[in-house]
């Protein structure tokens, strides 16, 4: 099957890289365009994925952001200049939104089929406006397939954002795979986890310290947990994107605030440390939940987010309400009660975010999508 990808952050993330490689592993030929604004950059970290099957285009300027349909037609202008698109048996625009548009011009024009994932920003930013809900529609009654990377995520846009009539035929047409992990955290997995200290908890949160993440949150439960004995060590690893959440947490005895590192380094971090907590407000996927379950740490999610639903609540940790502290110290002793068989099960149940297994159920949705099936 020949597969085109229509991505506007190609450049700045590995997601697309790691499943186009798996899908072309099992045979298919996939061309990626990355449509970007003018003057971007790509991190030297990025480079070696801008392969030859990487059409890197700057079709847009920064303030087309505000004039969605211009920005669309633009996308789609330069993809029929660059692409021979009548080659290809299948589109995936990789956010609703960001090309999701232009995707579905390319089926009016070229009849080519195609399929757009939901993701976070289309949520939780696209869809705040009332404007964006009729594009929506127009776009999903039109595609294939609609793919989502959490079930949470599938059912609240289908129930809150699908017009009735349509509701039927979305859900029929949309499929949950999440994302997968880059191969070096499945190729490092721990081999055992090193038993608790209950005297002594050491939780941790990887990502950018900002609001969504909600690490203020995270502090009241670890000062709940102090407050009645228990000795927590909170570490915080990851750029500061937000001046006022750092300084809400960078003067607290028991926290230590770590900057970005590479994942050679972070990986041992992770074995430090015992339970991973991060109540995120909005999350997508949220890799770095499956990262910590590598290296044997239970997980803290938030409930109705990107990672909640693809296990059971007590298998490799528990959902939580995001702002809601009692629920995540509550979470944080029940986790140390079993701690052992659910360090264990992390390291096992990791093995779901293998990027070979997620190509192959992608590359079945494909077949079955392009074939007119009903899925």
């Amino acid at each position: 099957m020949k597969i085109l990808y229509i991505c506007t952050f190609y450049h700045r993330a590995m997601i697309f890289h790691d499943l186009s490689k798996g899908l072309m592993n099992l045979g298919n030929i996939v061309t990626i365009f990355n449509a970007v604004p003018k003057g971007s950059k790509i991190e030297k970290k990025y480079l070696t994925i801008m392969t030859n099957n990487v059409i890197h285009k700057e079709c847009f300027k920064k303030i087309d952001r505000y004039f969605y349909k211009l920005k669309q037609d633009k996308i789609f202008k330069e993809i029929g200049k660059s692409i021979k698109i009548n080659e290809y048996d299948i589109i995936h625009s990789h956010n609703l939104f960001n090309g999701g548009y232009a995707a579905y011009k390319l089926k009016k024009e070229f009849n080519i089929p195609y399929i757009v994932t939901v993701r976070n920003t289309d949520i939780n930013t696209f869809l705040k406006f009332p404007y964006f809900k009729k594009i929506a529609n127009e776009i999903v009654k039109n595609a294939v397939g609609i793919h989502f990377l959490s079930e949470p995520y599938k059912n609240q846009f289908i129930t809150n954002y699908v017009s009735e009539e349509l509701k039927s035929q979305v859900h029929k047409r949309s499929i949950v795979i999440c994302n997968g992990l880059e191969p070096y955290w499945l190729n490092n997995t721990i081999s055992s986890k090193h038993r608790l200290t209950p005297s002594k908890i050491k939780l941790l949160c990887v990502g950018k310290i900002d609001k969504n993440k909600n690490i203020e949150t995270t502090v009241k439960a670890a000062e709940i947990l102090i407050s009645k004995g228990h000795e927590v060590i909170l570490t915080v690893v990851g750029q500061v994107k937000n001046r006022k959440t750092l300084e809400h947490i960078e003067n607290k005895k028991f926290i230590q605030i770590i900057d970005y590192m590479p994942k050679e380094k972070l990986i041992e971090i992770y074995r430090e440390n015992d339970i991973y907590v991060m109540p995120s407000i909005h999350e997508t996927f949220g890799r770095v939940y499956a990262e910590a379950m590598t290296q044997g740490l239970p997980v803290i999610y938030s409930r109705g987010q990107g990672f909640d639903g693809i296990f059971e609540d007590g298998c490799v940790g528990y959902s939580v309400d995001s702002m809601n502290a009692d629920e995540i110290a509550k979470a944080i002793l029940m986790i140390i009660n079993n701690y052992d068989e659910m360090s264990l099960r992390c390291i096992n149940k990791s093995e779901i975010f293998n990027w070979d297994i997620i190509s192959k159920a992608m590359n079945e949705f494909y077949v079955t999508t392009d074939t007119g099936e009903e899925v």
